[in-house]
């Protein structure tokens, strides 16, 4: 398998350790990522809102760029998934042809040109889960993570709209348990799965962002969750703060984090010190050092 990897703003910014793990799970199961040096932000979030056109103009860009390497495009974050799949719409739906043509015109303004492509855009869920597929992970995990409870939170964007993000239900998704268990975990069911992690809010309705969070994190632990895992960064990070001066304590991992820890990665490449809640038990469980 050989994907153009676009790891997007926050795995090459305040979430580094993610686009760490992702190359090295990725490189353990043989996974070839070939980099996208020229690829901008992918356009969510405050560039859609204030400038449509410019987003979407963004998304294009880093498609044409995948489609001169003939390739799919890859990405660890479900924001820049569905943002870059809403620009694959762009490109696809015949109604749209004059905000294309405004999305060319950005393009130009700036010396680039869309170079028609057919690049299709994924996320490493559904690359682990479709393609490497639950038996293929499982064979290929060399420290089980027995004895250690999961909560799976799918979030807001890797599953809805479902028009552009088919492949697992939407209201009752299985990929994320299918894989921890692949992994050797146990996963445990709670109300909040499925919910927003508050990030949108998070700028400029703070209070309100962190309630959403905190509902998930206290349902999770509730239901005696060990650790939390998501495939979104800005999950994550939503999931995390949320703790600070609370006695949740529940750890949170990216998808490719937890991934790499049952394929034998080790946590001081992948798991960095800052985490807010307390890895240290998490860590007991897998006998293993995260400092």
């Amino acid at each position: 398998m050989r994907y153009a990897y676009y790891p997007g703003c926050a795995s090459l910014g305040w979430s580094r350790e993610v686009d760490t793990a992702t190359r090295l799970v990725c490189a353990r199961l043989g996974i070839d990522l070939v980099g996208l040096p020229a690829a901008p932000c992918c356009g969510a979030g405050e560039v859609q809102q204030v400038a449509r056109t410019a987003g979407a103009a963004l998304g294009v860009l880093t498609l044409s760029q995948a489609g001169q390497l003939d390739l799919d495009v890859m990405t660890v974050c479900s924001v820049c998934m569905l943002s870059l799949r809403q620009s694959r719409a762009l490109l696809e739906e015949p109604e749209r042809a004059a905000e294309r043509q405004r999305v060319g015109a950005a393009l130009a303004a700036g010396g680039w040109r869309y170079v028609g492509t057919h690049a299709q855009v994924t996320h490493l869920l559904w690359v682990l889960w479709r393609y490497v597929g639950v038996d293929g992970l499982a064979a290929a995990v060399t420290r089980r993570l027995s004895g250690v409870n999961v909560a799976a939170f799918y979030g807001c964007q890797v599953l809805r709209p479902s028009t552009l993000n088919p492949e697992d239900d939407a209201d009752t998704p299985v990929s994320l348990e299918e894989l921890a268990m692949a992994c050797g975990a146990r996963v445990v069911d709670y109300d909040g799965r499925l919910s927003c992690c508050g990030w949108p809010l998070a700028a400029s309705r703070r209070s309100a962002s962190d309630a959403l969070a905190t509902r998930a994190v206290a349902a999770a632990a509730a239901a005696g969750a060990h650790v939390i895992v998501t495939p979104c960064p800005h999950c994550r990070a939503s999931l995390e703060s949320c703790q600070q001066g609370t006695n949740l304590g529940v750890p949170v991992l990216h998808l490719s984090q937890f991934v790499g820890l049952a394929l034998g990665v080790s946590p001081r490449e992948s798991l960095p010190g800052w985490h807010v809640a307390n890895g240290g038990p998490l860590a007991a469980r897998l006998s293993l050092d995260f400092v």
